[in-house]
């Protein structure tokens, strides 16, 4: 992984950026191969991944991160959930053990 990589897209194969990252500061990456990295680029500042899908879940990329050291912000993108604040709730008790800042967000 490139050292001034600011975004990392994580089982979302076809995804589109967030607004202020540049295409050479992002890259997306299976969950596999992210579990094969032992340490992260410093320069990393934002994580976007589903909440579940068929290789992980939330849960699961939350323990991953926190284990590479990252500290930055893990953005979750979830289908209209109907206890939408108790899934934000588990998921933020876990990611702040990890020192991980998490957002729930809808995909558009």
């Amino acid at each position: 992984m490139s050292p001034k990589l600011r975004c990392l897209v994580v089982g979302i194969p076809h995804a589109v950026f967030p607004e202020g990252i540049r295409t050479d500061e992002a890259t997306v990456v299976a969950f596999a191969t992210l579990r094969e990295q032992t340490v992260l680029p410093a320069g990393l500042e934002l994580v976007v991944a589903p909440l579940f899908c068929d290789e992980f879940d939330a849960l699961e990329l939350i323990e991953l991160l926190g284990t590479a050291g990252f500290r930055g912000v893990l953005r979750i993108a979830a289908p209209k959930l109907p206890n939408r604040q108790i899934v934000l709730r588990e998921l933020r008790s876990h990611a702040v053990r990890q020192g991980i800042t998490l957002e729930l967000v809808e995909p558009s």
